[in-house]
């Protein structure tokens, strides 16, 4: 069965476009794009435009960052062992290795580790403090997790081990009779989190490697370098740039406000890394060479760290991303690659299992997917979920098997109107474990609540029809005769896209298609030669070229689909949501419409 997510199609109209085009010498089309990401301010614009380093914040705004880097610095003066607990993720593996980078740099005696995810589960645990204290540490500094372990920072203080919480998550809370949330903070000697309440850090959309990353520039500023110097002159934080560029991607961060100065200039800085072990992922990947994009990281570099985390352990990812020998690191990066491959092969298996038990049972009625799929490795529930949400435009938990036959592990992934933290909130009573954001979540809960919690959770569910129907934005429709190469360039300019900064889209209603074509090895690409009677274009379509091909079928039949094959006049119309794009081919370059969505 081809499911299809109801869409609606809508243009964006804002005006004032003229004056800025003016003002910043920039294409109407280009200034269009910036008003309709809510950029209108001279000072948004500029910033938007131009802004860089030293943009960003004064990390002591943080609240408890001072308090932070002070103890740090005391541990280091003294010689005591400082461990850091990081996480299996990308983000968490970035992290360790920037809190790593500049304690080891600054003389402290650091170690680190990293939870299994199967054995420990999310964030620090009692295995993990028990093996800090038989190691006479005497500081833990957690980095992209700790705002919900209380537990067991209460059991490393009563050790008599200092605590330090870095993290970006929400904190959890209890709602008393008034309706007011009792937000249950862990009590460590310091926590750094800018979504911590009461917190006045302006940016609240750092991800955990954002956060150690400015705590580390306010301690090598403050410690290292012994006065007020701005992040460019900081060598350290600026080594470290990179990681938390590339965290802020993996992490799928909005890349808005500092996250997108942080990933614009990390990804500028990325090609040229003097990082070993970044150097040989990025050979491995076929990467070299050429400009990195959000892309590059998100979907190629990230995943072979994640691998690690998923069917290793995210030790070995830390372990390249500090290793200095060249050699040794290619080697390392190589067996990260091939594991990203089978953990690719082990995805595809789930996601095919979820579609076929949604499709095929009453599940596919929910607005909120809680799909338990028996034999799936739990390390790649997350990424099945993702796929999942994508498909169905829903929130969606994918469950697992656990260590415990009585136990099940869930990886949630939601969509914008839906906060999934606090809708898990609501049925805290059901979960043995819970953590996570507004978008992700990861829970652990009886086997025999699963039922309980899939009928509890779609109850109180508020998500509207309009809610579960995908929003088809056009920043613009302009005839194809209006693309050129320089228009094009200068949209590139608004990159890093991603939440938050969304690539521009543009559209054209009731295009003629001339021809059509499948390609691919894995029959992923449908290439088509289209007219809107101003320009001929080629359009290429990169996802489910059946689909595609069986959407036009149903639409306007076996005969005329058979003359658009064959290149015949045809009576076959599409209105095309595209991204222009410059496509190179020996040496020739030339304008090519990338479809995003059509009807």
């Amino acid at each position: 069965m081809v499911y299809r997510v109801k869409q609606k199609w809508s243009r964006l109209v804002k005006g004032g476009n003229g004056k800025i085009a003016q003002q910043f010498g920039i294409d109407p089309v280009t200034a269009t794009v910036l008003l309709n990401r809510e950029i209108n301010e001279e000072d948004r614009i500029r910033t938007f435009l131009y802004g860089g380093l030293e943009d960003l914040a004064d990390p002591r705004k943080m609240d408890q960052a001072m308090e932070a880097v002070s103890l740090l610095h005391d541990a280091v003066a003294a010689n005591k062992k400082i461990r850091i607990f990081g996480d299996y993720d990308a983000d968490g593996i970035f992290s360790t290795c920037i809190l790593y980078h500049t304690l080891d740099k600054a003389g402290g005696c650091v170690s680190y580790d990293i939870p299994d995810r199967v054995t420990d589960g999310f964030g620090m645990s009692k295995r993990m403090v028990e093996q800090a204290f038989h190691d006479k540490v005497s500081l833990i500094i957690t980095c992209d997790n700790g705002i919900t372990q209380t537990e067991e920072v209460l059991f490393a203080k009563k050790l008599g081990m200092t605590v330090i919480i870095t993290d970006h998550h929400e904190a959890n809370y209890k709602t008393d009779a008034s309706g007011m949330r009792q937000y249950i903070l862990p009590e460590a000697d310091a926590v750094v989190d800018p979504k911590k309440p009461g917190c006045s850090y302006p940016d609240k959309e750092l991800c955990g490697a954002g956060v150690v990353w400015k705590l580390m520039y306010l301690y090598e500023m403050l410690y290292m370098e012994g006065g007020e110097l701005p992040v460019d002159q900081c060598r350290i934080a600026m080594e470290n740039l990179t990681f938390a560029a590339a965290a802020t991607i993996t992490d799928v961060m909005k890349l808005t406000g500092e996250n997108r100065i942080l990933v614009k200039k990390g990804l500028e800085l990325l090609p040229k890394t003097e990082n070993a072990g970044m150097q040989a992922l990025i050979r491995s990947c076929a990467l070299s060479d050429r400009p990195l994009t959000t892309t590059h990281v998100g979907f190629v570099l990230g995943p072979c760290l994640n691998a690690s985390g998923r069917l290793k352990t995210a030790l070995d990812a830390v372990s390249l991303l500090l290793e200095t020998d060249p050699v040794k690191a290619s080697r390392k990066a190589e067996q990260l690659k091939q594991l990203n491959d089978m953990r690719k092969e082990m995805t595809e298996d789930g996601k095919a299992a979820a579609f076929e038990k949604i499709t095929g049972s009453s599940l596919i009625h929910d607005r909120v997917l809680c799909v338990y799929l028996e034999g799936i490795h739990e390390s790649v529930a997350g990424i099945i979920a993702s796929k999942v949400k994508e498909a169905f435009l829903r929130p969606v938990l994918i469950f697992t098997d656990t260590q415990d036959p009585a136990l099940l592990k869930g990886s949630g992934r939601s969509i914008e109107p839906y906060n999934m933290h606090d809708e898990l909130s609501a049925v805290s009573d059901l979960m043995v474990r819970f953590g996570g954001h507004a978008m992700a979540a990861g829970v652990t809960i009886e086997r025999s609540s699963l039922d309980t919690l899939r009928s509890r959770i779609n109850e109180i569910c508020a998500l509207t029809p309009d809610d579960l129907t995908q929003k088809v934005l056009l920043d613009a429709v302009i005839p194809f005769s209006y693309l050129s190469e320089p228009l094009i360039e200068e949209l590139a300019d608004l990159e890093p896209f991603g939440p938050g900064n969304r690539a521009p889209l543009f559209g054209c209603s009731k295009v003629q298609v001339l021809s059509l074509r499948i390609l691919g090895k894995n029959q992923n690409c449908v290439k088509l030669s289209v007219t809107d009677g101003s320009r001929r274009m080629t359009a290429v379509y990169f996802g489910d070229a059946n689909a595609f091909l069986q959407y036009i079928k149903d639409t306007w039949g076996e005969a005329e689909t058979a003359k658009l094959m064959m290149g015949q006049p045809n009576q076959v119309r599409l209105s095309l949501a595209y991204r222009p794009v410059i496509n190179e081919f020996r040496s020739e370059r030339s304008i090519q419409l990338q479809i995003a969505h059509f009807q």
